[in-house]
């Protein structure tokens, strides 16, 4: 379960927890590799990645060209552009 405190430092410090919110699972994704890496802790695949998020309660749609998230943003000062 050690894996899983990263994710949850990644998720209080960049993201912002909301019913309404959606954000885009690659965009998402590339977030969470820019702030493990800034952070100099291991980055996890996507599956794990995607596997953590829906352990949180987190909702993942996917869509032919089109996947995100509901229930969860990043917030606009750790957008990666």
């Amino acid at each position: 379960m050690m894996k899983v405190k990263p994710f949850k430092g990644f998720v209080k410090s960049c993201c912002l927890v909301a019913d309404n919110a959606r954000y885009p699972a690659a965009d998402l994704y590339l977030t969470y590799v820019n702030w493990c890496i800034n952070r100099k802790v291991t980055v996890y695949d996507q599956f794990w990645f995607l596997e953590m998020l829906e352990k949180q309660g987190f909702t993942y749609n996917a869509r032919p060209g089109k996947s995100y998230f509901e229930g969860i943003t990043v917030l606009p000062t750790h957008r990666v552009e």
